[in-house]
């Protein structure tokens, strides 16, 4: 516990730094993040045989359209690397399997692909400092509300098969903590009273979906982390699991619902 917590005022921190400070500082962070986490991903699930190769390039493509294009460039990023998928399945020939090899590679692109890039057209909103920032604390601090909360009061199994020790009390802390932190975050920033309670909910919604679909994966895969490269946290998936799905829900809601 003493090194989790060490470890995460550590990335707190650095993130704070990092994402006021923009620039190639972050696109090259987010980046390595991204396909730190894609050869996690491929690594789980290495018992499909992915191709790693199609993946690495379409997520990189798709990081660079976010940040130096338009989001209409982070679907012709995956255009790219559906051909490159495909591609590399013809050469590999009609061989068992191949199906189950292109559908894991393509599902690593649009799982790193898209959670990273939504962090990057985050940032490039007007708000774009303030919408990370909130995005990025929000979702960690429904996860440590979540956690405390449902070692001390959790007793009612929240999905028993995927995650044992997830509880209902403790998403409903994890809720409290987000939205609480989101709408004092809001008062500072364009978003307001109301949008802070919207963009709060979702986040609290989205973050333990997506820390559960990695739990279904590893599960899949009977692997308990999906790497050891963050001390106490395991790997890149498992710190940032959550987040991806935080970041593209907060995209959306923010611009497409909220207008920012």
């Amino acid at each position: 516990m003493t090194t989790r917590i060490i470890t995460g005022v550590v990335l707190a921190v650095l993130a704070v730094v990092v994402v006021v400070h923009g620039g190639l500082v972050y696109f090259f962070l987010m980046l390595a993040l991204a396909l730190l986490g894609l050869n996690e991903f491929y690594r789980l699930t290495k018992m499909y045989h992915p191709l790693p190769l199609a993946g690495f390039i379409a997520v990189a493509a798709m990081l660079y359209m976010a940040w130096f294009r338009s989001p209409a460039g982070v679907f012709g990023a995956i255009a790219l690397g559906v051909l490159l998928v495909a591609l590399m399945g013809i050469f590999a020939g009609p061989r068992p399997g191949i199906t189950v090899r292109m559908a894991v590679t393509l599902l690593g692109i649009l799982y790193l692909g898209l959670g990273f890039s939504a962090l990057m057209l985050l940032r490039r909103l007007d708000m774009g400092t303030a919408a990370v920032l909130t995005v990025v604390f929000g979702t960690w601090a429904g996860d440590t509300m979540a956690y405390f909360t449902g070692r001390f009061f959790g007793s009612t199994p929240m999905a028993p098969k995927l995650s044992p020790k997830k509880t209902w009390e403790g998403f409903a802390g994890g809720v409290v903590g987000t939205v609480v932190l989101v709408v004092f975050i809001g008062l500072y920033t364009p978003l307001g009273v109301l949008d802070s309670l919207a963009l709060g909910a979702v986040i609290a919604v989205t973050g333990p979906l997506g820390d559960l679909f990695e739990s279904l994966v590893k599960r899949d895969v009977q692997i308990k982390d999906s790497g050891r490269g963050i001390p106490g946290h395991g790997g890149v998936l498992d710190r940032f699991d959550a987040l991806m799905w935080t970041a593209v829900a907060a995209y959306f809601l923010l611009v497409f619902a909220l207008g920012f």
